[in-house]
């Protein structure tokens, strides 16, 4: 009984030889092709915020890192607000993602509830949200790839830059 099991065992994987690999290849091409898009849908698409007044550039927010930013205006003395960053060349962050927050973040990496998306680090300017007017606040880098806050920044008052 043995033995006919194993010669059954052995015309089932002799057969499974020929038949996966063809298997493999049809499958392979019955697949649907590789949709291209030759732009993407305006939606998606990063849009040049109207930023014309830069209002200050400071160096000293960040502790841990050294990394410039610069708050700008849409308008001389109106309109919303936007932020910039620079940093050096050999600055490498994966998956840098920008935050404002009211409060300042604890100790731990998770970011706090009321923390705003501002955008990607590499971004041009990121729009500030109206709450960043009315009250304090704090930027927040973080790493999406780590899953950890990189640095905060020390608390900004923009309405008192602003006047």
């Amino acid at each position: 009984m043995i033995r006919k099991l194993r010669q059954r065992h052995h015309r089932i994987v002799i057969a499974l030889g020929f038949v996966l690999p063809v298997a493999f290849i049809l499958g392979i091409a019955a697949r649907r092709p590789i949709p291209i898009v030759s732009q993407l849908p305006s939606v998606l698409g990063t849009v040049a915020q109207p930023f014309e007044n830069s209002m200050w550039q400071r160096s000293d927010l960040f502790a841990k890192l050294a990394i410039q930013v610069r708050l700008w205006r849409e308008h001389p003395n109106a309109g919303r607000f936007g932020v910039s960053f620079s940093a050096s060349s050999d600055f490498v962050k994966p998956d840098l993602l920008v935050y404002w927050s009211a409060e300042t973040a604890s100790a731990t990496n998770v970011l706090p509830d009321n923390a705003i998306l501002l955008g990607a680090f590499d971004s041009h300017k990121l729009t500030l949200p109206e709450a960043a007017e009315k009250s304090a606040g704090t930027l927040l880098l973080f790493s999406l790839a780590d899953n950890e806050i990189v640095d905060v920044s020390r608390s900004i008052r923009i309405n008192e830059v602003a006047k």
